[in-house]
C-alpha cells in the first residue's frame, strides 16, 4: 500500500502547478464569508471558514507519535468549515526539509496511523487524489494538496461528518477550487 500510495501522491503533484501560498495563520483574516477563501484553502459555494488553531495541537502529537521527534510537521493554516449546522475540521500540513520522496513517506505512515487509529481502511477517493476513511458516520479525507512558497510538499486534513467532508475536500482538491 505505501508503495502505491507514493506513486499516487508523486503523479498527482507532479500534475500541481504553483499553488497558493499555505500563510501562517497570523497572516490570514480570522474568517471568511460564505464562498470567500481563507489563506491556502479556495473559497467553496456555501462554505465559510474560522481559524481552529486548538485542532493542532491534538493532530501534532499524533503525527509526532507516528514519525518521532525528528520530523519535523508544520501546520500551514487550520480551519473549520461550516455551511448551515455541518462542520469540517481542516489542516494543511507538511514536512519542511523533507524532499517529495521523504514527504510522501512521512504522508503514508501518518495514514496507515490513522487507518489503525480508526480501525478502518483507506480507500481512494475524490477522483483517486485523496485517501478517505469512514466510520461511524464520520469521515477522514487525507490527500496531497499544495507546494508550499518554500518548496516542500503540503497535505490537506478533512474531518467531518460523511458526505459533507467528501464534497467540501473534493471542491478544495480541485484545480481551481
Amino acid at each position: 500500500m505505501p508503495a502505491m500510495l507514493a506513486i499516487a501522491a508523486v503523479a498527482f503533484l507532479a500534475a500541481c502547478g504553483s499553488p497558493a501560498d499555505p500563510s501562517s495563520p497570523a497572516s490570514v483574516d480570522p474568517v471568511a464569508s460564505p464562498g470567500e477563501a481563507l489563506g491556502v484553502f479556495p473559497g467553496v459555494e456555501d462554505w465559510s471558514y474560522r481559524l481552529e488553531p486548538g485542532t493542532v495541537p491534538g493532530f501534532v502529537r499524533g503525527v509526532n507519535e507516528t514519525l518521532g521527534a525528528d520530523v519535523e510537521t508544520e501546520i500551514g493554516l487550520a480551519a473549520v468549515a461550516t455551511r448551515d449546522d455541518q462542520e469540517v475540521s481542516l489542516i494543511a500540513f507538511g514536512f519542511p526539509g523533507a524532499d517529495d520522496t521523504q514527504s510522501v513517506d512521512y504522508f503514508a505512515r501518518v495514514l496507515d496511523d490513522m487507518e489503525d487509529g480508526f480501525q478502518a481502511g483507506s480507500q481512494r477517493g475524490l477522483g483517486g487524489d485523496a485517501y478517505l476513511m469512514t466510520a461511524e458516520g464520520r469521515t477522514t479525507v487525507l490527500a496531497p494538496f499544495v507546494r508550499s512558497p518554500t518548496g516542500h510538499l503540503v497535505f490537506l486534513f478533512a474531518f467531518g461528518p460523511e458526505g459533507p467532508t467528501e464534497e467540501l475536500a473534493g471542491a478544495i482538491l480541485e484545480p481551481g477550487g
